[in-house]
């Protein structure tokens, strides 16, 4: 249950996308409150791979081998091919090689250091990224972005008081005993 001023809108979104547009919304409304929650870097990847099968949006597409002209080579393997997907190739960032190859395994680049970076270093060059613009923008508009864990935001009650308190919620009324989405 919140509770918060009714002449005050609450405007809530959930995107990583939006982080490119801090500067706007700040713009827009000075007193405008954005929440970061951040995930651990291989939680991320392991989610954006497994939603993401068949799609890159990390890497450059280049023209593959096959006629499909919707079909592209993705850049990290000859064998893998992607559909271009034109909502969500633009809303993240394209990562190059140069980018992402600090972040491939250490066993990738010992089998082969010609070896090119994949979807997965893409991802982690990219929760690289996120992470440092979000602290630059907190560090910035320290009265406008705070940053949150993702577990301590979801589980820790006081961290939840201490969020919606700064949201502006005077005396956020939580409810504990739900547990939605656990696993048995």
């Amino acid at each position: 249950k919140l509770e918060r001023n009714a002449t005050i809108p609450v405007v809530a979104a959930v995107t990583s996308v939006g982080l490119a547009y801090v500067h706007e919304y700040i713009a827009l409304d000075p007193s405008v409150r954005i929440v970061v929650v951040l995930r651990p870097c291989e939680e991320v990847v392991a989610s954006f791979l497994n939603k993401s099968k068949g799609r890159n949006h990390w890497q450059t597409h280049r023209r593959g081998k096959e006629s499909d002209s919707s079909t592209l080579h993705n850049g990290s393997r000859d064998d893998e091919y992607v559909q271009r997907d034109k909502t969500w190739d633009s809303a993240f960032p394209n990562m190059s090689e140069e980018e992402c190859r600090p972040f491939m395994t250490r066993k990738d680049v010992l089998s082969d250091e010609r070896k090119k970076p994949d979807k997965a270093s893409a991802l982690r060059a990219y929760c690289e990224i996120y992470r440092s613009v979000a602290m630059e923008l907190s560090e910035r508009y320290p009265k406008n972005v705070r940053i949150y864990d993702m577990d301590a935001a979801l589980n820790a009650i006081s961290v939840q008081e201490d969020l919606l308190r700064w949201c502006g919620f005077d005396e956020p009324v939580l409810e504990t005993t739900l547990h939605l989405n656990k696993k048995k």
